[in-house]
């Protein structure tokens, strides 16, 4: 098994000549650029594990679904043929969507109550303990 400076040594190799060859004037940049836009709508979105908000609005995001299933394609027979699946399978398909969509909005409303109730609970809790660091304080108590 090859050693870490080893594979520093190798990663920092691969990075110089990536940098390098992305400065050559004939590097396709623009080409480039629509190609991670586009990889990047493929990628997962998170939410920060502590930001229960962004984590419902990115369930409600996701609960749109199409039922539509895509049939362009560059063959005219394919694209034919995926429109007769689609038109006899849509159906089907379309009450599935139907049932996650109902799913998704049940159980992003569900977050919206929980979170909801966690922030009441950690509005409280600061209450009590501002209370608690006054009274232990030698602080008079409220009345």
């Amino acid at each position: 098994m090859p050693d870490s400076d080893y594979l520093d040594r190798v990663r920092a190799e691969i990075d110089d000549a990536a940098r390098a060859t992305t400065e050559r004037p004939d590097f396709p940049s623009e080409y480039v650029a629509r190609v991670h836009d586009h990889a990047a709508s493929f990628a997962l979105r998170t939410a920060a594990p502590d930001d229960i908000r962004a984590a419902i609005a990115l369930l409600e995001e996701q609960t749109n679904i199409d039922p539509n299933a895509p049939i362009e394609a560059r063959n005219q027979a394919v694209g034919a043929a995926k429109k007769a699946v689609r038109k006899a399978v849509f159906f089907t398909v379309n009450h599935v969507t139907e049932q996650v969509r109902a799913l998704g909005w049940a159980t992003a409303s569900m977050g919206r109550a929980a979170a909801e109730r966690i922030e009441q609970l950690e509005a409280r809790v600061h209450e009590l303990e501002v209370r608690i660091e006054r009274l232990s304080g030698g602080g008079r108590p409220e009345s």
